[in-house]
């Protein structure tokens, strides 16, 4: 699919004029959050080899008792190097913003914006099992790259039971995103069936980074939702669904988390017309249904 992209990775805020001046640091939220370039191991961890983990609708009725997705050694090494330059990053826009008491949370502190937004790039699903290439199609047209569902399809190794987490050819959402784009170096995230609460907020803090990030990169979410457990909005609550979604943005500091649906006006799929094209829910509830998988950040 083409040679590696250059690779990029959260790194400090330039604070121009006023470091400059020997002024007092400008607000960060007003300063651009830029990457700096990152070792070629991030990124090419999507490449490696790892633990077959499917989505095909398993048989089973919860999710309680299942472990987050085996890892490959790469890929858990990637994803703490960028995780830890994501919190070094927002703790130092935080020590530049200065103290707020207002603030609740390090995305307030660091300045970030309370609420933002990519622009909507929700597309229908070609067919029932196009998710993931659905969902990486409106990534990259976010990031200004267009790629369709069938060449998604192709590149992923899609087939009729769906577009696997992981398997034998690496991690296939963040290596394709990775090959198609270079304004990010997509690792993936993976998470128990009942995440904890520091695992919450792990994701928040990857959420407003991703969003504020060098003009916005968006987030690959591969939800398990257990008939009578959680779901996202509009999906029948009585179904087992594993489903990959375009997460788009957020609100209240990353608290509340705002994502696109490609069932939404999906013929293929009977319940699509009562799925929106976008939609917000508390970010706890989506961590949760994503237990059991992920997200690529």
């Amino acid at each position: 699919m083409g040679a590696a992209p250059r690779m990029y990775q959260l790194a400090v805020v330039t604070m121009l004029a006023a470091a400059a001046a020997g002024m007092a640091c400008i607000p960060a939220a007003t300063a651009a959050v830029r990457m700096r370039p990152q070792p070629a191991a991030v990124a090419q961890a999507a490449t490696k080899p790892a633990p077959l983990v499917t989505d095909r609708t398993p048989r089973v009725r919860s999710k309680v008792g299942l472990a987050a997705p085996a890892m490959s050694t790469s890929m858990q090494w990637a994803d703490a190097k960028k995780q830890a330059s994501a919190l070094a990053l927002l703790k130092l826009m935080a020590r530049r913003t200065g103290p707020d008491q207002k603030c609740t949370s390090l995305a307030c502190l660091a300045g970030l914006p309370e609420a933002l937004d990519l622009r909507g790039t929700q597309q229908p699903q070609v067919r029932n099992y196009y998710c993931g290439p659905a969902t990486v199609s409106e990534m990259l047209a976010q990031l200004g790259v267009k790629l369709s569902q069938v060449a998604a399809a192709r590149e992923l190794g899609t087939t009729v039971y769906g577009t696997d987490w992981s398997d034998a050819s690496g991690y296939p959402v963040p290596m394709v995103l990775n090959e198609n784009q270079t304004r990010n170096d997509y690792v993936a995230v993976p998470l128990p069936w009942t995440p904890t609460a520091q695992q919450v907020t792990t994701f928040e803090i990857d959420l407003v980074t991703d969003i504020n990030d060098n003009g916005g990169v968006p987030l690959a979410g591969n939800a398990y939702e257990v008939a009578g457990g959680p779901h996202l909005v509009g999906n029948p609550v009585n179904q087992t669904i594993m489903h990959w979604f375009d997460i788009r943005g957020y609100q209240d500091y990353g608290a509340v988390t705002d994502y696109e649906d490609s069932v939404h006006d999906a013929t293929s799929i009977g319940w699509g017309a009562d799925v929106p094209a976008y939609s917000s829910m508390m970010s706890s509830t989506i961590v949760d249904i994503l237990g059991a998988r992920g997200y690529d950040w």
